[in-house]
């Protein structure tokens, strides 16, 4: 004789329905949590803002040059000298008469790349803001 064969129970659908289920929320949870996460590593950080009064460093107070960023443009001694200037972040570069001028920004500093009679630093100045009443 023969021995009986266990049954073998199918599963139950609603079983295979649920595992289905539950293994596409999974899947589409860790696509919202790739995309998320590859917007995040892939977004460029904010421009540093250069918007201020620079100052020339390590020079006599009376000999340092200074220049004043703002969003209209470059200002020298209280005057618009341009309204177009390039940040990039890094680089800023303007252009005064015939003179082009160039400045790297380094430890929150713009350093003088052009003119290159020498190299200078400039700091921006801290903004007293004054109240009236």
């Amino acid at each position: 004789m023969s021995e009986p064969r266990p049954s073998s129970s199918p599963v139950p659908q609603k079983t295979t329905s649920r595992r289905y289920w539950i293994g596409g929320l999974i899947l589409l949870g860790t696509m919202v949590f790739g995309v998320e996460l590859e917007q995040k590593m892939f977004q460029p950080e904010p421009l540093p803002d250069i918007f201020g009064v620079w100052t020339e460093q390590e020079v006599a107070p009376y000999a340092a040059d200074s220049f004043e960023v703002r969003p209209s443009g470059i200002f020298v001694d209280g005057r618009q000298v341009n309204t177009h200037y390039q940040w990039d972040g890094h680089v800023l570069e303007y252009t005064l008469g015939e003179q082009t001028y160039t400045y790297t920004f380094l430890a929150d500093q713009l350093i003088r790349q052009r003119p290159a009679h020498y190299t200078s630093a400039f700091s921006r100045q801290a903004l007293m803001l004054r109240h009236t009443l």
